[in-house]
């Protein structure tokens, strides 16, 4: 080990060396022997720091061979840093910390704050090489003595040393090495002494002060003096601390709880005149600085700062707090940050992460209003209503609100809760809420990806299906979910029938499972899947025929993202909240990506928008259109008996999805009074729908209006099909041909004809081989009544009248109707 700063103090090298010899005939023999070594306060000077001592015979030896064997590296001295969510603009949202402290470089901390604590901790600092001898010989001194009051002697480098050595053995929850780092024994001074001397060497004194200011704890649960500046002085820097701020942070090292100003600020004071006088006496200020410092109360310097952890304190900004809750399970949850959980919680911390997310606090404003103006949190008829915006082709997130406050705890007042409904359980959100018939344009996607058009035909009655009507085909083991016996009916109106576009328009049940009927649900579960669709609850999707009426549950951010997809012309992008990370060093860490992939094609991603655009000019939308004539899509939905009502839409610059029912119950929302309006049944185009309308409002009001793809001629009427020829076919045999290609046959008058026989096809439109969409796949035909009867007699003319008002009742009977819905391949 290399020679040390050479010792000033006055105490001859023959005394100190008799102190010796007392003090080791106290301690276990060995130990204290060539050096010293004070009980508790931990004293060691062995030869290789005092040259001049006389080598004592007996445990020099033994110390000296123990003191080489302690190491010398002191290792890591990343110390637990707070972490912190900032808006898109910058804003800071919330804080995360197990030890509220921000380092800062020495030249961030004010000369006074520097002074001061080592006028109080340390007054030789600049003088030795890690370990002070004089004051070591002080305590030997007095630790020789018969006092029961002992004394330490640690440099503010030894305690630098032990600070880090905790810290390191708390970020690991290694109990052990806490035991070893807090023990009241001579191996710890030992091994901090020894410590101290090669950091010293290696780091130098600035550094190891900047270390001690950054790690050292300054009151309950801070650390550090940028964070006691914040709290104690009204957000200050450490960098602005004068000598009477500056004097009352540094007493508190020294007993964190018992000299917290704030909770002690008479002790605080009387401790912090010591201080003063120290600091004068060497130098540090003038008489007149000290005079008029220690003039000045305690209590009337403090300007108390409190930091709330956690996401609570982003309530303020439009109800970010939910917002900065997904952002938390963000990076509790993504193996970006770290292996496991743990590991992520704990970067998250005490890894002084900066974290900047996608949050627009204008937009959360908006839709928080939106929100809140629909359904008052104190509404008394407790419905709860979420909202989230996510931008297509980016998945930013841009808002989420939620008609509750944020509140963690079992404590939790009325209209509080942690859970957030915008998001999955697994993101700390609920386990979500059937989407009803805002699902149906899934469906419409699949449909129009297996080359069908908007332009089929679909029967809107009653229909009865029974387990056999369905197919999954290569994604399931045995039976699908399924319903039973299944009777399917209306909420609105529906008869007769009607192509996709009216199916979608007016959201008509029994069209819609008839699209599905024709379709493979394993088809329709990849497609969802493309778009980012699953259970809230973290289960598997429950395949089966309801599920085209929105029976899985799903969470509103889900729904905005699969329809932000339509927006984007077929691109799913997951929905990100976070742009950027940075550690404790500056350093950029890898975040979760969008990954934008295509889902569907862009003509699929037209055909779908273009239908949705209907519902808001004919049909179940059209009391929520944005104003001003600008191109939107939307879809109403409602679950059975009214439980959940939502309203999903979007425009190419955002898509939004709201939701409203009761958040822990499944409880109809029928003849309620809510947000001041009578409701006797709540449909999806009411509450949600006045809630989505308020929001696009506002927040596309300065923005473009932007149309959308044109949709083409393919997909609004279908891919060009061969027609059949069933010329001289009987009608049963050409509804089988028909049948098989997806045309249906129909009869439209009979006439004679003397080369095809007696009910067989004599014509047919369109033609044998034209090619046609399958929105106009019926065949119309003319059948054969045979050849024309010769002319009889007059006599028989009334007879033969008679006869041909028979044939005319005859030709009124319909051939029975061996037709399929058109469309099916």
């Amino acid at each position: 080990m290399g020679a040390l700063t050479p010792y000033h103090g006055r105490m001859p090298d023959g005394h100190i060396a008799k102190l010796v010899a007392k003090t080791t005939s106290k301690w276990v023999a060995g130990i204290a022997a060539f050096g010293l070594i004070s009980v508790g306060g931990g004293i060691v000077a062995s030869a290789m720091v005092l040259p001049g001592v006389q080598v004592i015979h007996g445990a020099t030896q033994q110390a000296t061979e123990l003191f080489a064997a302690l190491p010398e590296e002191l290792g890591s001295e990343e110390v637990a840093q707070s972490s912190h969510i900032y808006s898109a603009d910058g804003r800071l949202l919330a804080t995360y910390y197990d030890e509220n402290r921000i380092v800062v470089p020495l030249d961030e901390i004010s000369q006074h704050m520097q002074d001061a604590i080592i006028a109080l901790e340390d007054k030789r600092f600049w003088d030795h090489g890690g370990i002070d001898l004089a004051g070591m010989a002080r305590a030997a001194v007095h630790n020789a003595s018969d006092s029961d009051q002992l004394q330490g002697a640690s440099t503010l480098t030894q305690q630098y040393v032990k600070n880090v050595l905790i810290e390191r053995a708390v970020s690991t929850d290694n109990i052990e090495e806490i035991r070893q780092a807090t023990e009241t024994t001579t191996s710890r001074k030992l091994r901090e002494a020894k410590l101290a001397i090669a950091l010293e060497k290696r780091i130098g004194k600035e550094k190891v002060l900047e270390g001690y200011l950054n790690i050292a704890q300054f009151g309950s649960n801070l650390y550090g003096v940028e964070s006691a500046a914040n709290y104690y002085f009204g957000g200050i820097h450490a960098k602005d601390l004068n000598i009477v701020q500056a004097a009352t942070i540094a007493v508190i090292a020294n007993a964190p709880n018992a000299l917290d100003p704030s909770q002690h600020p008479e002790d605080n004071e009387k401790r912090r005149n010591i201080a003063l006088d120290t600091m004068f006496k060497e130098g540090y200020i003038t008489q007149q600085e000290y005079e008029q410092a220690k003039a000045m109360p305690v209590a009337s310097t403090l300007d108390l700062t409190p930091v709330t952890t956690g996401c609570a304190a982003a309530n303020k900004f439009a109800g970010s707090a939910y917002y900065c809750d997904y952002v938390v399970s963000v990076i509790q949850n993504s193996p970006e940050f770290g292996a496991t959980k743990s590991d992520r919680d704990k970067l998250l911390k005490r890894g002084g992460l900066e974290i900047y997310t996608t949050l627009d606090r204008k937009v959360q404003k908006q839709a928080l209003n939106a929100a809140v103006q629909t359904i008052p949190k104190n509404d008394p008829s407790g419905v709860g209503i979420a909202l989230s915006a996510v931008e297509p082709g980016t998945g930013k997130i841009l808002a989420m609100v939620q008609n509750r406050d944020y509140a963690v705890g079992t404590k939790t007042k009325k209209r509080e809760t942690s859970v957030n409904w915008n998001t999955d359980i697994d993101s700390g959100g609920s386990s979500g809420f059937q989407p009803g018939s805002t699902f149906k344009p899934f469906i419409l996607a699949e449909w129009l990806n297996e080359g069908h058009s908007l332009g089929e035909r679909f029967p809107a009655m009653k229909s009865d299906y029974s387990n056999t009507n369905w197919k999954a085909e290569g994604c399931v083991e045995g039976d699908i979910y399924h319903v039973g016996d299944w009777k399917v009916a209306n909420s609105t109106r529906g008869s007769g029938t009607m192509d996709a576009i009216g199916a979608t328009a007016n959201s008509v049940n029994t069209a819609y499972v008839a699209m599905e009927a024709k379709l493979d649900l394993c088809k329709i579960q990849e497609q969802i899947e493309k778009m980012g669709i699953h259970r809230a609850d973290g289960t598997d999707w429950r395949l089966g025929p309801a599920m085209a009426l929105g029976s899985n549950e799903i969470a509103p951010l889900t729904m905005a993202a699969a329809y932000a997809t339509f927006a984007a012309e077929g691109m799913y992008c997951k929905p990100i909240a976070i742009t950027e990370v940075r550690d404790s060093s500056g350093n950029k860490l890898p975040i979760p990506e969008a990954d934008c992939t295509r889902a569907m094609k862009t003509e699929v991603a037209a055909g779908v928008s273009h239908a949705l655009q209907a519902v808001m000019t004919q049909g179940t939308g059209t009391q929520r259109t944005i104003p001003g004539g600008r191109p939107q899509a939307g879809k109403t939905g409602t679950t059975d008996n009214n439980v959940a009502v939502w309203f999903c839409g979007y425009t190419p610059q955002v898509a939004t999805a709201v939701w409203a029912g009761y958040p822990t119950e499944s409880k109809a929302l029928r003849y309620i009074q809510i947000g001041g309006e009578y409701y006797s049944h709540a449909y999806g185009g009411l509450l949600p729908g006045k809630a989505w309308q308020k929001f696009m409002t506002s927040y596309l009001e300065d923005k473009e209006a932007l149309p959308f793809p044109e949709v083409s001629v393919k997909i609004q009427q279908g891919s060009l099909y061969p027609v059949p020829s069933v010329v001289g076919m009987t009608v049963q045999a050409a509804n089988a041909k028909a049948y098989t290609e997806g045309f249906t046959v129909q009869e439209t008058s009979r006439e004679y004809s003397d080369s095809v026989a007696e009910g067989r096809i004599i014509f047919q439109e369109p033609g044998s081989g034209a090619k046609v969409h399958m929105s106009t796949s019926s065949i119309s035909v003319i059948v054969s009544r045979g050849p024309e009867p010769e002319r009889e007699s007059d006599n028989d003319i009334e007879q033969d009248n008679d006869d041909d008002e028979d044939d005319e009742d005859f030709d009124d009977e319909p051939e029975e109707n061996l037709s399929r819905p058109r469309g099916e391949q």
